[in-house]
């Protein structure tokens, strides 16, 4: 991040507003990512008006080469592709007409670069779908189309990226997030809350198939192991089962979080002159059992967390406290009676014994 600043600051103040507001404000391709940008090695003359920008594609990292020229600054840049064979026959016409932000440059408009890059990145994605229907009988080229016949992928949901004898696809996964639990929404810089699923697949050998989950998914699903994809198997048939897995996961997660609150609202009611405080996802309740007062906390964060505090007890300088793990819902307060008693004999030093009630 800071070499990425540090190479904005080297632009001249005539091009640098292009380049703040790409590397600012630019997220492209299906994983919505910012770019990066890199210094043209060799070249120290040309550092206040030259930079290569990293662009994400498919697994790939693309890298162009923007060059202003400072004797006109008002002219739009040129570029120089990775690529050789991208756009190496376009005439001005077709460039007009797919690329007009370079085409009919507005100097005076700081986005003009974000959307001459984004224009040029939709031909590289039709340029890449070429290559790989040049050989229309290939696996790869099979793939895609039955992959696009069904209703659930379309071609904005697909990056194609072919090189020698290997063809990556990049797909987006289509997910439902809308009712995820609020307690996911951590910090935009903790968590960006972009909640997109990809799945890469590489011909020919398509059985090492990738899951590549945003930061947000990622701590939502945690790890996931995707089902085997054989090598007879199509990907019209293996997406639409990779995307059932994940809404499924998705839909567990929802439940558990339900069944999570709703038994903290009932122990809320039921114990309500217990209550030291509480919000929406936590509470902590003073009890006393056969003498011993002891104060629960419940915490239904991910995961939820039981906690035992004795009120009396200290264990280097803090009060004693006991943490319950894998707590069953379906018989909750059988199970924390039965913790306490073991717990206060813990804190007392004796043997346990069985209690049947709590008593506010």
């Amino acid at each position: 991040m800071m070499d990425n600043l540090g190479i904005v600051g080297e632009i001249s103040p005539v091009f640098r507003p292009y380049i703040q507001t790409i590397y600012q404000d630019l997220k492209i391709g299906l994983c919505k990512t910012k770019i990066d940008l890199e210094r043209i090695t060799g070249n120290s003359d040309g550092v206040e008006s030259q930079l290569r920008l990293v662009l994400p594609y498919c697994s790939k990292k693309l890298k162009w080469e923007i060059i202003f020229d400072p004797s006109t600054p008002w002219f739009a840049p040129d570029f120089r592709f990775d690529d050789d064979s991208f756009l190496a026959t376009a005439d001005e016409e077709f460039l007009n007409k797919k690329v007009p932000s370079l085409c009919q440059w507005n100097s005076s408009d700081p986005k003009a670069l974000c959307g001459a890059i984004s224009e040029l990145i939709n031909l590289y994605k039709i340029h890449q779908v070429k290559k790989l229907n040049e050989d229309d009988s290939s696996r790869a080229s099979f793939e895609y189309s039955a992959l696009l016949g069904n209703a659930l992928t379309t071609e904005e949901d697909v990056e194609v990226w072919v090189g020698g004898h290997i063809v990556e696809f990049l797909i987006k996964l289509k997910i439902n997030t809308s009712s995820l639990p609020e307690l996911y929404n951590e910090s935009p810089e903790i968590n960006p809350g972009i909640d997109t699923a990809l799945l890469l697949v590489r011909y020919p050998n398509s059985t090492n198939a990738e899951l590549i989950l945003s930061p947000f998914l990622s701590n939502v699903l945690g790890n996931i192991t995707l089902p085997l994809m054989h090598q007879s198997g199509v990907l019209m048939d293996y997406v639409p089962m990779v995307t059932d897995l994940l809404n499924n996961k998705i839909q567990d997660i929802i439940n558990n979080d339900r069944v999570k609150r709703e038994l903290l609202a009932q122990l809320i009611i039921k114990y309500e002159g217990a209550i030291l405080e509480h919000d929406a996802s936590s509470a902590a309740l003073l009890f006393q059992m056969n003498d011993f007062h002891w104060i629960l906390q419940i915490d239904i964060e991910k995961p939820p967390v039981l906690t035992l505090r004795s009120v009396y007890h200290i264990s280097k300088g803090k009060p004693k406290v006991k943490v319950l793990q894998n707590c069953p819902y379906n018989n909750f307060e059988a199970y924390i009676e039965q913790q306490v008693e073991i717990f206060k004999n813990e804190c007392k030093g004796t043997a346990s014994q069985p209690v049947l009630n709590i008593d506010k």
